[in-house]
């Protein structure tokens, strides 16, 4: 009788401290998925601005401004089918 006392003492502090190193290491995952998720949220927005960013610097009216105001009046637009590449075989 007293044998299985202690052996199920034993098994409900052993499941106890299972239970509790269990439940700790869920908390440090939970932890990492919470930090994981707020820089995923920061990366798409910083995605979504460079998007938005290139959309306007590549856009033709823009292109067309930027080269106005820094190219000089010589410039001229080269059609791209027009570029032969000297290293072609």
């Amino acid at each position: 009788m007293r044998i299985k006392i202690i052996t199920v003492f034993c098994l409900i502090i052993f499941g106890t401290f299972l239970t509790m190193l269990v439940k700790s290491k869920s908390l440090d995952l939970e932890k990492e998925i919470l930090m994981l998720s707020k820089e995923q949220i920061e990366l798409n927005e910083k995605l979504k601005h460079e998007k938005l960013e290139h959309g306007y610097l590549s856009s033709p009216e823009k292109i067309k401004k930027l080269a106005d105001q820094y190219l000089s009046k010589d410039y001229m637009q080269v059609d791209k089918s027009k570029i032969i590449y000297l290293n072609e075989k």
